[in-house]
């Protein structure tokens, strides 16, 4: 076949032709995004249980969940928090994994089964499995003018835009946030209802009664079959006025109208509010499907919104507040142009090494190759993101060796005299075997990545999947083009000029020609005295600091705020309100976006939703001029805000780059007794808190939560006619109310809240003035039956694999390197008195870099057999095969040396630069063997 190539310059051409239309072909339709996609192991249950205490919660609803969701044989972690009136649980799968689908629905009917388990005064508990996944856009609608804003109508608008992007191709998911939860609230008046001796309760379910949303059946006769329905469901405020509650003594009917206000509100408090540069709105977030190109994706968005916003009123506006497409571009370009330095810089070299003739032939089989690699991505699915090109950054200088080995044989056996076919044919026949182990050897050198399991090895995987491409088109190209060619073109004189066959330099040869003859001469002395850096190197790979993957240098940044437990939603937006109009003042900060009582849209691949539900807690996504700015204000906010806000912990935080973990230094002590906990837990945070680069310590366990008890005399309940759980109803008629029926709009349903009129619920002093309905229907203040007290309860009890754990999390100086810190405390950590039954565990980034390590390690054994026995097998010796191995150390060693001399941290991208560099250590060593 090599005759033909060798002969045959249109068939040379045309498979050149071939490889330029599929690799054009391939990047035009490639998925293109920023980011591997990484399969989703992470869910959430929430269930809502009002009014209950953190232990109710736990014991009720948590930990009933818990025992059934460990039933998914999947099942690698389970989490939780049980807060008053809400129950969290974070699932996480097992690495091995990949369909989640089949599990998160087994994961449903668990929960399903389990309803009959919990109180009855528990909601329904939802799974929500799109948590782990970056979002492509987000945008935000915002009021537009200096009206009161009317969250209620940004809220109708944001679900009409919801609507249309979920209509899109391509879009995955769409989600809201910081949108009101509007219901139909009707306010009891108290005196009027004691006068016609009804109670809340009753009214709620009278009014539930008047909701004729079911089936009355249906006829069915030998002409047609039709269904019956009672008419008179609750869908409108009218409707709602007009349910009969009771007919007088004079024979007239009160209608609920008579005795209560209705109106069409929105939740109060509210689960979560969205502040978007400073004014509240409603974000609107969207993910693509990961086997799209995000760029043409967008330009559908783009689209979508400029029709939507052609038909908004003048006072409503679209904000883009995030896109993956600007940074995938910026991210995919830097990278394109670091290929494309590296293709000038490897050009130069073979031009000054070669020979300009030999130099252009070697350099053709670089974009040859690039396009092949592109070709296999395509019929493999792998997209391009920054992993697979940086992939073929990394095999840039591998990829050449072979096309570098064949074309220098060629041009020698050309120039001693062979003819074309003859040189080629020899050279072909003399390296194919030795080349092919090297490149088969190099390939399993990355192998442990593609083998890598988890999400770190589907977020790396595409490094080393497209460096396998690249090294097996750089064999195939380099055995039939690139040898035609060089076989074709190659001169058969001997070149006179230094630009025919490269530049020489006969002193550095006589130099080296000399040292390699001492060498040989005293073999035992010169492996000592070669083998002391290499091994100064692994010696040297003990004292470096770990950091498994390098923090992201990006123009983002994240703002998290945390409030005593008991503090209020509205307390913390008024918390809020002041951070932001310190980050308003700042040039450099182009937008802030924030959400109260939860999590912002993931705007990075890596970040997780952990905080639903809490009211004390907020969350901002801050876009800045550029990364430079983005480092500084880092520092800067971090001390400005220590310093000005002391009532809250503020955390500014980097985004880093691989697994996701609650906080940088982490320590769990796991225990049964709650209170022991909490105080093992402050000996640790005062441990951490001493050290000087730790600048945030918090607890999960948190400090306890105000809680309003009443004393109620039974004696006086008793006489009354009312036993504890009727006073109990009562107050939460008063205070939350009850939902009593729902109307439906269109494809929405609004529920129907009844509560009392009055302000009780908002101040404990004003609970004493609840009138209760007693039997009889007559009027009692509660103050007659009772009288409150405020105690401390538990703010949160979290749990992890089912054991009550408190996780004691460090924040650190931005640039600090998590096993810094860990090493500066670690003495004082063994010295803890640890009571029996209980024990202490690492988490945070160690706990992650080590798992991941591991995973990478977990197919050595297999891979280095492989390994050897290609080695063995191409060269039919041990002896040779121990010394291109001896090779491959040794330059591994060197490598590590050259890492600690400079300072650089160990990590996952030194990992792929050993991994590089042991094979170009095989290659060369194969070839001089």
């Amino acid at each position: 076949m090599i005759k033909a190539f060798l002969e045959n310059g249109r068939l040379t051409s045309l498979f050149i032709s071939l490889l330029i239309v599929a690799g054009l072909g391939a990047i035009s339709s490639l998925p293109r995004t920023e980011d591997p996609h990484i399969t989703n192991r992470f869910s959430s249950v929430i269930t809502q249980y009002p009014g209950a205490s953190a232990e109710r919660v736990e014991a009720l609803v948590t930990e009933v969940l818990e025992n059934q969701l460990r039933r998914l044989e999947d099942l690698k972690l389970v989490q939780s928090t049980s807060r008053p009136g809400i129950s969290v649980i974070q699932l996480e799968l097992k690495d091995t994994v990949t369909e989640t689908a089949p599990v998160w629905s087994r994961a449903r009917d668990l929960i399903a089964d389990s309803k009959s388990l919990l109180p009855v005064e528990a909601q329904n508990s939802v799974l929500d499995d799109q948590l782990g996944y970056a979002n492509t856009a987000i945008l935000g609608l915002v009021w537009a003018d200096n009206s009161p804003v009317r969250a209620d109508i940004l809220n109708r608008y944001a679900k009409e835009l919801q609507s249309r992007l979920r209509l899109l191709s391509g879009t995955d998911f769409v989600k809201l946030y910081g949108a009101p939860q509007e219901e139909i609230l009707v306010e009891l008046d108290g005196n009027k209802i004691s006068q016609l001796h009804l109670t809340p309760a009753s009214i709620a379910a009278i009014l539930n009664n008047a909701d004729s949303k079911i089936s009355a059946g249906e006829v069915n006769n030998s002409q047609f079959r039709a269904l019956v329905e009672v008419s008179g469901e609750l869908d409108s405020q009218n409707r709602i006025r007009q349910v009969p509650l009771k007919v007088d003594d004079y024979g007239q009917i009160i209608r609920l109208g008579d005795v209560a206000n209705i109106s069409r509100q929105a939740k109060t408090p509210a689960s979560s509010i969205a502040l978007i540069d400073s004014q509240q709105g409603v974000l609107v977030s969207a993910r693509m499907l990961n086997n799209n190109r995000v760029d043409v994706w967008q330009q559908h968005v783009s689209s979508a919104i400029d029709d939507f916003s052609a038909n908004l009123p003048a006072n409503i506006k679209v904000q883009w507040l995030f896109d993956q497409q600007s940074y995938t571009s910026d991210r995919l370009g830097d990278l394109v142009i670091n290929l494309l330095q590296g293709f000038v810089i490897i050009l130069v070299v073979l031009m000054l090494t070669l020979g300009l003739r030999n130099a252009v032939i070697v350099a053709i089989s670089l974009p040859l190759t690039a396009l092949f690699t592109l070709t296999c991505m395509k019929y493999t699915g792998l997209p391009i993101h920054q992993m697979s090109v940086t992939g073929l950054v990394v095999a840039l200088g591998i990829m050449v060796d072979n096309a570098i080995v064949i074309v220098d044989a060629i041009a020698q056996r050309r120039q001693q005299g062979m003819s074309k076919l003859e040189a080629v044919s020899k050279t072909l026949h003399h390296l194919w075997l030795p080349l092919a182990g090297s490149t088969i050897t190099t390939m399993l050198a990355f192998a442990p990545i593609v083998l890598m399991p988890g999400s770190a090895g589907e977020f790396v995987g595409g490094i080393a999947i497209s460096v396998m491409f690249a090294l097996l088109g750089s064999y195939i190209i380099s055995h039939t083009i690139i040898a035609g060619l060089a076989g074709r073109f190659s001169r058969s004189e001997k070149p006179t000029t230094w630009y025919q066959q490269g530049m020489a330099f006969p002193r550095i040869s006589q130099a080296f020609t000399a040292s390699l003859q001492f060498a040989l001469s005293r073999p035992i002395l010169t492996a000592i005295v070669i083998g002391i850096l290499p091994i100064a190197g692994f010696f040297a790979a003990g004292k470096m600091t770990e950091q498994f993957f390098p923090p992201s240098d990006r123009d983002m940044f994240q703002i998290e705020v945390y409030l005593a437990p008991h503090v209020s939603i509205d307390n913390t937006l008024e918390q809020v309100k002041l951070i932001d109009n310190k980050l308003q003042q700042i040039d450099d900060i182009v937008a802030a976006t924030w959400v109260v009582g939860g999590n912002t849209p993931s705007f990075y691949y890596n970040l997780t939703q952990r905080q639903q539900g809490a009211t004390n807690y907020a969350q901002a996504m801050i876009k800045v001029t550029d990364y430079v700015a983005a480092n500084r204000l880092i520092l800067q906010l971090q001390k400005e805000f220590d310093a000005q806000f002391p009532q809250a912990q503020i955390l500014v935080r980097k985004l880093e780059q691989g697994p996701p973990f609650n906080a940088p230094v982490e320590l769990r002590i796991y225990g049964p007794n709650l209170d022991t906990l909490k105080t093992l837990g402050e000996q640790v945070r005062g441990i951490l808190a001493a050290t000087p680069d730790v600048i945030h310590t918090r607890a999960t366990l948190s400090s306890g939560a105000p809680k309003v008890w009443l004393q109620v005399n039974e004696d006086a309940s008793l006489m009354s006619g009312l036993s504890l759980s009727d006073i109990a109803n009562q107050i939460q008629m008063a205070t939350t109310g009850i939902i009593g029926g729902s109307i439906l709009e269109q494809t929405e349903s609004l529920p129907i809240r009844v509560r009392l009129g009055d302000n009780s619920r908002e101040q404990a002093t004003r609970l004493a003035e609840i009138n209760l309905v007693s039997a009889s229907g007559s009027g009692i203040p509660l103050s007659a039956l009772s009288y409150n007290e405020i105690n401390v309860s538990r703010g949160a009890i979290p749990r992890r694999n089912g054991e009550r754990v408190n996780a004691i999390e460090a924040y650190i100086t931005s640039g600090v390197l998590p096993a810094q810190v860990l090493n500066e405390v670690k003495d004082a950590i063994a010295n803890l008195s640890i009571p029996a039954g209980y024990h202490l565990e690492i988490g945070g980034e160690s706990a992650k870099r080590n798992e991941a390590v591991g995973n990478l390690l977990s197919n050595i054994v297999l891979v280095v057999t492989l390994l050897l026995a290609t080695v063995v097998l191409s060269f039919n010796s041990f002896r040779l095969t121990a010394i291109i191995l001896l090779s491959a150390f040794q330059s591994a060693g060197l490598g590590l040396l050259s890492v600690y001399v400079f300072g650089y941290p160990f990590g996952f991208t030194v990992i792929i630069g050993l991994l590089g560099l042991m094979g170009l250590a095989i290659n060369a060593a194969i070839v001089i063997l």
